[in-house]
């Protein structure tokens, strides 16, 4: 299936951009294919936008933060209701959005419902905070003729630079709660899935309730996310990428005339341990999803499992089994449970690990370790064991349908340790039952997010965010909105 067979059921131009309330075309006739994953054939052509094209969304967007009504006039409760009305359009548009996310990423079609849902509950949640913005009325410490309280006002424009991996959902990860807060947004989508942006911007212009300026999109891969991050009048950057660029990102937030606010969700090699007394058969089938799920190119993805050596060697078949039921087929299709990687770049990447893993690490495949389908950038799901926990296929992100179960452990306090010393700070899980193996795990481990008997399930109404190289900052929960707000303090002297 290609994006030409619905192509009437997109009401926006792709050949444009969004920016100050308009449909625009950028600076420059510079252009990118978008790719079919499933298949590898070009479905549509997109502008590249440039530094000046950055330029101009900013200045939008700095103009509708101090001069236009959005902060100014706008009441929380108007916000509310506006983002209320953006969701209510995402629900009726949301098969068109299910169809063109599944085709552009290559997802099964099941699991981009399910992003929609959450698309859409973020929206609805997080307009729940926007007339809820309050201060603290502070009673005098030194002076009785002095009273003091504090106001929560929005940090300004923000500009998101957001992966390829969850395009709409990340997008409402990052656009909603900066939005409640009264934040107006440049936002540049990942240069493979810019489609589903797209449709949104147009979304979010029909319900005529946002004015000109408050949401903008620039297109485009390096050159206009450098421009982003280092644009004066950008008050915050927020990022999800790789551990290497994130750094960049960081650095570039310091190195201009201004300093910015910065927050920024970054890679993960998120273990998970197998105790003796899990459910086995149970256990099997999540750690694979864990793993598996969006062809592995989950930051938080399960990709590194410790399992107890009393129960190793019967676990093992049981993991082989639950990998090789996984049905990959074309997308779109209701049975298909897992798709391909994302473009060749990345198909290429998990490859040359897969052979690192095979060669130089000397890690045994239990199954997998092959391209799938004859098509497009199709990996069987791969599962190395008896692997060294300092290998590099253990250690290093590889974003791809890769598990290394790892040498069999005897004691949970090790398996904390080394854990402790990753580099990483994401996620984890534990498959047990045992209290007290579970209170120590969770308590010592530092992630931000810990599954106990499951792995990947996130809710808006909970932070999401890492320790150490994966980042700093929380996506979702009150921890997010409270990211978009800053504290200003008043004193009035009433002598």
């Amino acid at each position: 299936m290609t994006l030409a067979s619905i192509a009437n059921k997109l009401p926006f131009d792709v050949s444009q951009t969004f920016i100050g309330g308009k449909w625009v075309a950028p600076s420059s006739s510079a252009t990118s294919k978008v790719v079919n994953p499933d298949t590898g054939e070009d479905i549509a052509t997109v502008p590249e936008c440039t530094a000046t094209d950055v330029d101009r969304a900013v200045q939008a967007a700095h103009t509708a933060f101090y001069d236009g009504p959005w902060i100014n006039e706008f009441s929380g409760a108007q916000r509310r209701d506006a983002m209320l009305a953006l969701a209510a359009a995402i629900e009726e548009h949301r098969k068109n959005i299910e169809l063109i996310e599944s085709i552009n990423t290559g997802k099964p079609i099941v699991d981009v419902r399910g992003e929609l849902d959450d698309t859409i509950d973020l929206f609805r949640h997080f307009a729940g905070y926007a007339d809820k913005v309050e201060g603290r009325h502070i009673s005098s410490q030194a002076n009785a003729n002095l009273q003091a309280y504090t106001t929560k006002e929005p940090v300004g424009v923000v500009g998101f630079i957001n992966a390829f991996n969850y395009p709409i959902c990340l997008l409402a990860w990052k656009v909603a709660p900066a939005l409640a807060a009264g934040c107006t947004v440049v936002f540049k989508p990942g240069p493979q899935t810019p489609l589903t942006t797209q449709y949104f911007a147009y979304l979010l212009e029909q319900t005529k309730l946002f004015p000109p300026g408050v949401f903008n999109v620039v297109l485009g891969g390096v050159e206009a996310g450098q421009a982003l991050v280092e644009h004066d009048l950008v008050d915050k950057v927020g990022f999800t990428g790789s551990v290497a660029t994130g750094k960049n990102v960081i650095r570039s937030t310091a190195s201009t005339r201004m300093v910015r606010m910065a927050s920024v969700e970054l890679g993960g090699k998120s273990p998970g341990v197998v105790m003796p007394d899990a459910d086995l058969d149970k256990t099997a089938r999540l750690v694979v999803m864990g793993c598996m799920s969006n062809a592995g190119m989950n930051c938080n993805a399960l990709t590194r499992l410790w399992v107890h050596r009393s129960i190793y060697d019967e676990f093992l078949p049981k993991l082989k089994a639950a990998a090789e039921a996984l049905k990959l087929d074309t997308p779109q299709l209701e049975h298909t449970e897992m798709g391909p990687l994302i473009d060749r770049r990345q198909y290429e990447r998990v490859l040359e690990y897969i052979r690192i893993g095979k060669e130089e690490d000397g890690a045994s495949v239990l199954t997998g370790g092959e391209p799938a389908l004859g098509r497009g950038f199709w990996i069987q799901p791969t599962l190395f064991y008896n692997v060294d926990p300092k290998a590099r296929i253990a250690t290093e992100e590889i974003f791809g349908p890769v598990l290394s179960v790892l040498q069999p452990f005897d004691n949970l306090d090790d398996v904390i340790e080394t854990e402790r010393k990753s580099e990483f700070g994401l996620a984890a899980s534990i498959f047990s039952h045992n209290h007290r193996d579970i209170t120590k795990f969770t308590r010592r481990l530092r992630c931000g997010t810990i599954w106990v008997n499951t792995h990947n399930p996130l809710y808006s109404f909970l932070p999401f965010g890492g320790f150490r190289n994966s980042g700093f900052g929380r996506e979702m929960g009150y921890e997010s909105f409270d990211g978009y707000l800053v504290s200003k303090a008043i004193i009035d002297d009433l002598s």
